[in-house]
């Protein structure tokens, strides 16, 4: 009965662990999840690419 017990205890703990870096890495998905969206809201303004025409000289 007593080593139940214990085996009890020992899981329990495990659990705890497990689910306080669950809460951490949750914490964390929020602030990448964040800085994303402040970066969408203010987005740099891109660099345009291909060829540039002259003035009307072909």
């Amino acid at each position: 009965m007593l080593v139940d017990t214990l085996s009890l205890k020992l899981d329990i703990e495990e659990i705890k662990k497990k689910l306080a870096n669950q809460d951490k890495n949750i914490e964390l998905v929020f602030n990448y999840l964040d800085e994303l969206m402040e970066k969408q809201a203010t987005p740099e303004p891109r660099k345009q690419i291909g060829y540039k025409r002259n003035n009307g000289i072909c």
